[in-house]
């Protein structure tokens, strides 16, 4: 909620671009100032400072750059603070950075400003297909992604080695994709371990508390961008999608029976109890869960953390098996140029030359070698490392290269995103988890009443 207030605040104060007509000017200011959202000790804050730093040492005698990296609260609500009370004394960073969602609300109020006049479309083009979706409000590139992300499923070993034959069968291979059906098929044959007397009292099952891990619990916990983040993609592999293309319209969309269809096998999960509205605390982990939603990160905690568990990699399922799309997970923080910022004169320039070196392909490198970082670049892909020495990581990254390079989607662009993750992930995906229902009738009750209340926040727009 406080996230939404943010939103508002933003509307409230910027409702022009005029309010931040007495900003920085270029004979005023000689110094180019960047904020982050990562803390100055963090390997992230280490990483933008080292950029910084390589810049101002190849230009000693151009506009220096100075940058703040500030802790970040929870969903980012401290820094999202005080980039508000920026805005309500005219204050605002040259550069600062934004979570890919929020960019429409703050391009939509003014704060932030296009910038390809600024920035070579060669050098836009240069972006993965999703930085590119997620960075553009009304056909104009706003925001430039330092990195990506990328979210995969994961099995667990020690526990599919147990299938019977045929139920292995449907577990696709790293370079193939594969179905929602296949992988129900897959989560139901799991489950059955727990009560087939020839595997019932295996170690690796009776440790087994469920089936798959899809990481609900965390909406439970009020983190609803868990929800949208990991389970969105559900209705992109289907065709369909949360809201129009304007950005604005719900009805037909966040409603559709391409959602309808897909809504029912996240019903199926929770009817019977594949996936649980709670799990244990890292239940993948933990071997208490046989298979998961992997997102990127998982990877060098379970390297560091977990030797013993034996898992595989395969790509995020379709719904749809004919969709050829984009659909996988994806998305991030991005760097934004303030609207005080006079882009016509060279210390505009000079805000585009630092951006550029921002989120350029070696830059990316870096991002990467230091921590961990999905490469926003095409170019810079190659820097994901497939030959380490743990190749339970190799495969895991070389699907997620795959897709980031491939099949990545975008969260909604949309100014009232913050209303719609929460509502979406805790009024639709929660409910059905709760009602424990796959009847379409019943989903879409719970859709039309979800789209009622998003509708009326939508209104106050």
């Amino acid at each position: 909620m406080k996230k939404i207030l943010s939103v508002f605040l933003i509307l409230l104060f910027c409702s022009s671009v005029t309010l931040f007509a007495s900003g920085s000017s270029e004979d005023e200011n000689k110094v180019i100032e960047i904020w982050t959202q990562a803390s100055a000790d963090s390997r992230e804050g280490q990483m933008f400072q080292a950029v910084v730093d390589k810049y101002n040492s190849e230009h000693p005698d151009g506009y220096q750059v100075e940058i703040q990296n500030i802790t970040r609260a929870g969903a980012g609500s401290g820094y999202i603070d005080k980039l508000n009370a920026a805005l309500t004394s005219n204050n605002m960073p040259e550069i600062f950075t934004l979570d890919g969602p929020d960019v429409a609300s703050y391009a939509d109020a003014g704060v932030i400003q296009p910038v390809e006049s600024i920035i070579p479309q060669s050098f836009i083009d240069g972006f993965t297909a999703s930085m590119i979706q997620q960075g553009t409000f009304n056909g104009e590139m706003y925001a430039l992604g330092y990195q990506d992300s990328g979210v995969a499923i994961a099995l667990n070993k020690n526990i599919i080695k147990y299938l019977p034959e045929d139920k292995k069968a449907l577990i696709p291979d790293t370079d193939e994709d594969w179905t929602w059906d296949e992988m129900l098929e897959v989560a139901r044959a799991i489950n059955d371990l727990k009560t087939n007397p020839e595997t019932m009292n295996k170690p690796e099952i009776q440790e087994m508390e469920v089936a798959c891990d899809w990481l609900t619990s965390d909406i439970t916990k009020g983190a609803y961008e868990t929800g949208t983040y990991f389970l969105t993609p559900l209705l992109w592999a289907n065709g369909g999608s949360l809201i129009g293309p304007d950005g604005l319209t719900l009805d037909g969309y966040f409603n559709s029976d391409e959602n309808i269809e897909a809504l029912t096998y996240l019903g199926k999960f929770f009817k019977e109890e594949l996936v649980l509205p709670t799990e244990p605390l890292k239940a993948f982990y933990t071997q208490k869960a046989g298979m998961c939603i992997l997102g990127f990160w998982f990877i060098s905690e379970i390297t560091a953390n977990y030797p013993d568990l034996d898992y595989m990699t395969v790509r995020y399922p379709k719904v749809d098996e004919s969709y050829d799309g984009l659909y996988t997970p994806s998305g991030s923080w991005a760097f934004v140029c303030s609207s005080s910022v006079d882009l016509s004169t060279d210390y505009g320039k000079a805000v585009g030359e630092v951006l550029q070196e921002l989120t350029n392909d070696d830059s990316s490198r870096l991002y990467y070698d230091m921590n961990g970082a999905v490469p926003g670049r095409k170019n810079a892909l190659d820097v994901i490392d497939v030959n380490s020495d743990d190749p339970r990581a190799n495969e895991a990254w070389s699907v997620l290269a795959y897709e980031i390079a491939n099949t990545n989607h975008a969260r909604p662009v949309t100014k009232g995103y913050p209303v719609l993750s929460e509502l979406w992930s805790k009024d639709v995906i929660l409910a059905i988890a709760q009602a424990k229902t796959d009847e379409p009738e019943e989903i879409r009750a719970i859709v039309n009443k979800a789209m009622d209340k998003i509708q009326k926040e939508y209104d106050r727009f």
